[in-house]
């Protein structure tokens, strides 16, 4: 018996090759496509999940407050003793322009509530801290009496000491 040959493959048409490369070619781009949108979506829940949680975590910013000076105001304070007086410059912290332009059109009014307010108070009342801010409380009231009714109502959101002497 004799040996066949081994046979040998037959060549490749161009047809073939251009199969073969084609697939290739898609099997190729299949894995990137992959690897990409893995890629994309492992980026997307990391950074995903950190924006949300900065969101959360981010203050919003503070508007710029208004303020408006109120002036020295100095009053004699009661007593039974030699006679005392408390001097008092203040400047307060308005919710807009607009509320202090109308606060500073209402000062004579304004300065009168205050003055009222203050010149009632003893030495004693004001000396602490606790004291002083009661009294700063009161004084946002009094403040805003004169704007009640007004597009500036309750405008008044703080008042500030720069000044306090009582003697």
């Amino acid at each position: 018996m004799a040996q066949k040959p081994p046979e040998e493959p037959a060549e490749a048409t161009p047809e073939a090759d251009a199969k073969k490369s084609k697939l290739k070619l898609m099997v190729i781009g299949g894995v990137v496509a992959l690897v990409v949108a893995g890629g994309g979506a492992a980026a997307y829940m990391m950074t995903g999940k950190q924006a949300d949680e900065s969101a959360e975590t981010k203050p919003t910013p503070k508007k710029m407050p208004v303020f408006v000076d109120l002036d020295t105001f100095t009053v004699n304070l009661p007593t039974d003793e030699a006679d005392r007086f408390m001097q008092v410059k203040l400047v307060a912290e308005v919710r807009d322009t607009a509320s202090g332009e109308l606060l500073k059109t209402l000062m004579p009014s304004v300065r009168n509530e205050i003055l009222l307010l203050l010149g009632s108070k003893s030495a004693a009342e004001v000396a602490t801290r606790e004291g002083k801010q009661k009294l700063a409380t009161e004084i946002i009231a009094a403040a805003n009496k004169p704007l009640e009714g007004t597009a500036a109502a309750k405008g008044v959101e703080a008042v500030n000491f720069t000044h306090l002497i009582v003697q």
